[in-house]
């Protein structure tokens, strides 16, 4: 179900000044190195009452990998760059689509979506989010989902794991001339574990 599309997330800088993303600036486009694209959304992320920043820094090339960044604000819509995570592996195909989407629930929730899209060689469409919250120093992840959908049938799968809660749901679902229905709902108890940090966890 996972799509391997996630490395190892360390927090190595960037090789080159080129890369590097600047260590204060006002928005998003301000932090970016030359010729780089973003999604990025705004929020409390840590929960000190000030708006934060985090953004998925897009390179030129398809054979870059692109960097999530977190910047904290520092109030008068000024951010300081806080942490780099090389977690996004590069594109090494002409025929996948991704696009991502970052946003920040009104708890201070980091939700990262991921939809990924195959020209050719696959029937096979996938949406995956995932959620992290700050505590104790980093970003932990607190839950995940996980949706294909096969363009040729219109049957898909969804897999949502609740980390706080301890449980998973899967959906079989229809999509019909865009009418959604449930074939199967399924529940169970996953096991209890130490959330995972954003710097150390991997698919």
């Amino acid at each position: 179900m996972k799509k391997v599309f996630l490395l190892l997330l360390t927090l190595l800088p960037s090789i080159t000044e080129a890369q590097t993303l600047k260590p204060e600036g006002a928005s998003a486009e301000e932090v970016l190195p030359e010729g780089w694209t973003s999604s990025h959304a705004y929020g409390d992320l840590n929960k000190d009452g000030i708006k934060d920043m985090v953004l998925i820094a897009l390179p030129p090339r398809r054979n870059m990998a692109p960097k999530l960044a977190v910047y904290w604000g520092k109030g008068g819509d000024r951010y300081v760059r806080w942490r780099v995570y090389d977690a996004l592996s590069a594109i090494d195909n002409d025929n996948e689509i991704i696009d991502y989407m970052l946003s920040i629930t009104a708890k201070g929730v980091l939700r990262l979506d991921q939809s990924t899209f195959f020209s050719s060689g696959s029937w096979n469409n996938y949406n995956d989010t995932y959620m992290f919250r700050f505590q104790q120093g980093d970003f932990f992840l607190i839950g995940e989902e996980h949706e294909t959908m096969a363009r040729n049938t219109g049957i898909a799968e969804k897999v949502s794991s609740n980390y706080l809660t301890h449980k998973q749901q899967t959906q079989k679902y229809s999509v019909v001339k865009d009418v959604e229905y449930t074939l199967t709902e399924t529940w169970k108890q996953l096991p209890k574990k130490p959330l995972q940090s954003l710097s150390k966890w991997h698919n």
